[in-house]
């Protein structure tokens, strides 16, 4: 019994010395961005914990940009009004398809799940003359339409809604209650953690989205943040200082959204049926 509960402990210890050591793979990056964003433009080649000039500029000249606090607030809004609308179409679409009965439902869940075959790369042409011919480029509603709809997520909120036990279901249909007040006072409040979970993993995927703005909104001023960082540029070429500066910036509110929400977060993956 002794030997069995030693060898359990040494099991357990090399696993937390492998997580820790991943994790600091994955953290290790973010360090050097961060340290480097506080160095001038040449020390930027120095070893990473040298006994470099550390300065403020390279963050007073991102925040001191013309259009810096436009690319921010651009930002929060295309993810705030993405989520909600893709909210408002994805939960009473999972309802349906987890709680409803309806003739070539598979069917049509089938092809949405499809499409998650095809690339975004392979419909940048085509998105480009559409939003052409409906007069939406250099708008956020190049970004936002596109968003509305996103097959992941649905399947997500599927999976978790059917989990939910079929008593409750059918109380509430005894109490003459209909689909739209069964999933509005039963099935969103028992979905906060999955929800939540959408919640982040949209505000991150949007958040950081480059190719879409970057292809669809020429406009300076109507530019979103991510891309907007190339315009942080020296007269020899990028400014990597400061392009680090703002990308620290621009992971402050995913950090901050994170912090607020990991509760929720890893109870969402568990239930949710997102495994990583």
């Amino acid at each position: 019994m002794g030997k069995q509960k030693l060898k359990q402990g040494k099991s357990s210890a090399l696993y937390a010395v492998l997580m820790w050591a991943l994790a600091l793979l994955c953290v290790y990056p973010f360090i050097m961005m961060v340290l480097i964003s506080f160095r001038n433009q040449g020390d930027i080649y120095l070893p990473l914990f040298s006994k470099a000039r550390i300065t403020i500029a390279n963050y007073t000249q991102v925040l001191t940009t013309r259009y810096f606090g436009n690319w921010y607030w651009n930002s929060f809004r295309t993810v705030a009004v993405s989520i909600i609308f893709r909210l408002i179409v994805t939960i009473p679409a999972s309802y349906a398809f987890s709680r409803m009965k309806f003739k070539g439902r598979g069917l049509i869940l089938g092809i949405l799940v499809a499409t998650m075959m095809v690339p975004a790369e392979a419909t940048m042409v085509s998105r480009y003359l559409y939003f052409k011919q409906l007069g939406i480029l250099n708008t956020s509603l190049s970004i936002v339409l596109p968003e509305i709809v996103e097959v992941f997520y649905l399947v997500s909120l599927i999976e978790f809604f059917r989990s939910i036990p079929e008593s409750l279901l059918e109380a509430a249909k005894i109490d003459g209650a209909s689909h739209l007040s069964i999933m509005v006072r039963v099935f969103i409040p028992l979905s906060g953690p999955s929800l939540a979970t959408v919640v982040l993993f949209s505000f991150i995927n949007i958040w950081n989205n480059f190719v879409d703005p970057f292809l669809f909104i020429n406009n300076t001023a109507r530019q979103l943040l991510t891309p907007a960082l190339k315009f942080f540029q020296a007269s020899g070429g990028a400014n990597i200082p400061m392009q680090l500066a703002g990308a620290s910036l621009s992971v402050v509110p995913i950090i901050v959204l994170f912090v607020f929400t990991q509760k929720f977060f890893v109870a969402g993956i568990s239930s949710s049926g997102i495994k990583g």
